[in-house]
């Protein structure tokens, strides 16, 4: 029977190695990051709006680091258009990576259940960063920043705002959201396995009954 505490030590030592070679990646990553994602915002973000205002986003200077997406918006003259950076290393990669150093690090049965663990959280994992990172950009284009785009009312602020607050905003509160999506799925595929394990048992004894 393998020792608990040696597994546990195994799965920290695993999560810190896995995590850290993906904190701590080449300069060419992010910007390939970066790019990747202006591609899918560009796919699914409305280019021109009801009021006028269009959104873009543009290939980040030099000077605005590698892992930061500048969203331009552009209202109707004669209002200036303005940039918003988005911090896709600690908004999105970061997590990620943490759910990824996780999924990894676990000590299942096999790979395959590894790698299931891994496909079926990063699937939802990185929608779920995306909703929460846009949220205060959605607030920022409804009335609390100098362009409104569209008006939202004081509760649709309130509650666009709150979540990201509560789940993104705080330092370090941005990995517990994979944290806790790591514990839920692993119970879930564990649940899982053991009735697909009972169901030959309880076969059979039924057919011997």
């Amino acid at each position: 029977m393998p020792n608990p505490r040696r597994r546990w030590l195994e799965f920290a030592v695993g999560f810190v190695c896995v995590f850290v070679g993906l904190a701590l990646p080449g300069r060419g990553l992010g910007p390939l990051y970066v790019a990747f994602h202006a591609w899918l915002g560009s796919a699914i973000l409305p280019k021109s709006l009801g009021s006028g205002v269009e959104l873009a986003f543009v290939v980040p200077s030099l000077g605005e680091g590698p892992w930061t997406l500048p969203l331009l918006v552009r209202p109707p003259l004669p209002q200036a258009p303005i940039t918003i950076p988005i911090d896709l290393r600690a908004l999105l990669f970061l997590p990620t990576a943490c759910f990824i150093a996780l999924a990894l690090a676990t000590p299942l049965a096999s790979w395959r259940k590894n790698a299931k663990l891994l496909v079926v959280g990063v699937l939802i994992l990185e929608p779920l960063l995306l909703v929460l990172s846009a949220l205060p950009i959605v607030s920022f284009l409804g009335g609390t920043g100098p362009v409104r785009a569209f008006d939202l009312g004081r509760a649709a602020h309130v509650l666009l705002q709150m979540p990201y607050r509560a789940l993104v905003a705080p330092p370090g509160m941005a990995f517990i959201i994979p944290l806790f999506l790591w514990w839920i799925l692993l119970k879930k595929l564990s649940r899982l396995d053991a009735r697909l394990a009972q169901g030959p048992s309880l076969r059979d004894g039924g057919a011997s009954a």
